[in-house]
């Protein structure tokens, strides 16, 4: 195919993937139906933080972004952030990411509320009920903005005044979250079904067959095809436009939650939480009586050992948790969902938040996290939190599978992260975004190898002190809120010239620091 051709293809998918977005929006989860995670707007730091929003009645605003406004928001040793409350009455779900479109935020609580937030002074233009709540990301469409609950339902509120436009009742819970495709918002839920609703009346315009289980995480789409995962760990290819079953995948792992297929360049990239736990730091390391990564002695050693390993090959008795189980990064062809290669990734994640997804970058690669005796992007961990070995971030080759390193000739040196605790990934220019809401925020430029630390809700906690551009708080204890939050991982999101995260206790705007 003629390379041009075929760029030019890509370049109309992300438009018709865009859920009617301008470039400036980031209207669902990842900001498109393939949930590709990546925009060209970028942030440059330094950072601070513009505002916090902690509920319908509090936002601060930092008094160095615009006048009039009265808040001391410059992070500093000792300082913690004027009027932080100690319990917001709502809980903002680990999994849930803001969408923004038209300079309004979108955000819905476990606890039953969803709120529009002015994206430039973090003020609340409005709040209406979502019965039962959410733990999924919301979607817009036009005027109107999705959001689905746990307890089945999916609620189409006007984005002007919150008033409701539509509801309609699925009848299983909903945890993952809507995907739109033009005219069309998708759905699926633990009963097994998916529906496609018209976004503008919620009138059904299909469900599909009922599948063997229930789909706990996340659907994607190309336009053609609905790509979603049910818990009898198969992968399922939809018509798009009847919702029948096209092709099926069966696939390695203990479940899909709190995950979604990502589809890039004709193909689904699908991740599974791996058997027979939500991963391990320790695994394929001595002080878990294996040598997997000592004996790599090279990159491509290393890969190979990994693809023998991911067989089965205990290689003697060096390797005992051998196991295809271990298996979690699945490539799947879009059409047929085949599967061309394996790629020679170990487990990289722990402590009961399954490994993100994959993230496309501005450079067409598809990135993810591999654990590693040669890292070339991130940093050489040593012994740190009781792992020998280092997760990097590479590209995959699409041809063979195998890593693809970013290689600067140096190390970006992050803040050393334990590798049972990883980010949520998403891409704003040439900077690669990473959050969770334990740790918080950094950003790694792609282009120079260098990192950011950006947010951290405490200054000196957990053995850490974080001198970061935003700190909320000195000390602990963190901000408590009306419910313990559904665990899970999501990316910051970046619009025009801001990125906007979710904690469980508000929402923050970070913006430029001149």
């Amino acid at each position: 195919m003629n390379p041009a051709f075929h760029r030019s293809q890509r370049v109309i998918c992300a438009g018709l993937l865009s859920f009617l977005a301008t470039a400036s929006d980031w209207p669902q989860l990842q900001r498109d139906a393939g949930r590709t995670g990546r925009t060209s707007d970028s942030v440059a730091p330094p950072y601070r933080a513009r505002w916090v929003w902690l509920g319908p009645d509090q936002t601060l605003r930092n008094r160095e972004s615009a006048p009039g406004w009265p808040d001391d928001l410059k992070s500093r040793e000792n300082h913690t952030f004027p009027k932080l409350p100690a319990r917001v009455g709502f809980t903002i779900a680990d999994s849930v990411q803001p969408v923004l479109v038209g300079g309004r935020l979108y955000v819905g609580s476990m606890d039953g509320t969803a709120y529009s937030i002015d994206a430039a002074d973090g003020s609340t233009l409005w709040s209406a009920g979502i019965p039962g709540g959410t733990v999924a990301t919301a979607a817009v469409s036009g005027e109107i903005v999705i959001f689905s609950t746990v307890l089945g339902g999916v609620v189409g509120l006007h984005r002007g005044d919150g008033s409701a436009a539509w509801t309609f009742d699925c009848g299983k819970s909903i945890t993952g979250a809507p995907c739109g495709v033009g005219n069309t918002v998708l759905v699926a839920t633990h009963g097994g079904r998916v529906f496609a609703l018209n976004t503008q009346d919620g009138v059904e315009v299909w469900r599909s067959p009922k599948l063997p289980a229930p789909v706990h995480g996340g659907i994607a789409s190309d336009g053609t095809h609905v790509f979603v995962g049910a818990e009898n760990m198969v992968l399922y290819s939809l018509k798009f436009s009847d919702g029948s079953i096209t092709a099926s995948h069966a696939m390695r792992g203990q479940s899909f939650r709190m995950l979604w297929p990502v589809v890039a360049h004709h193909r689904v990239w699908a991740n599974t939480i791996p058997t027979p736990i939500i991963g391990s730091e320790y695994i394929g390391e001595t002080n878990s009586g294996s040598r997997l990564f000592l004996d790599g002695t090279s990159p491509a050693v290393e890969e190979e050992n990994l693809l023998r390993w991911l067989k089965g090959d205990t290689n003697g008795g060096r390797w005992p948790e051998a196991s295809p189980d271990w298996k979690h990064l699945f490539v799947l062809d879009a059409g047929d969902l085949s599967e061309p290669f394996t790629v020679p990734a170990g487990p990289a994640e722990g402590v009961g938040v399954a490994l993100h997804p994959v993230v496309l970058d501005n450079s067409d690669r598809i990135l993810t996290y591999f654990k590693t005796r040669f890292p070339k992007l991130t940093a050489d961990n040593g012994a740190v939190f009781g792992t020998h070995f280092t997760i990097d971030i590479a590209a995959v080759n699409e041809v063979t599978g195998r890593r693809v390193p970013i290689d600067h000739g140096h190390l970006a040196n992050l803040w050393p992260w334990e590798t049972d605790n990883l980010y949520g990934l998403s891409v704003g220019g040439t900077r690669l975004w990473m959050r969770q809401n334990f740790r918080g925020t950094m950003m790694l430029d792609l282009a120079t190898g260098t990192y950011r630390g950006v947010t951290a809700p405490i200054r000196h906690h957990d053995g850490g002190n974080f001198g970061w551009d935003v700190v909320y708080k000195d000390q602990g204890p963190p901000i408590r809120t009306s419910q313990p939050p559904l665990m899970g991982r999501t990316a910051p999101i970046i619009v025009g010239e801001r990125v906007y995260l979710a904690e469980n206790w508000g929402i923050t705007c970070v913006e430029h620091a001149p």
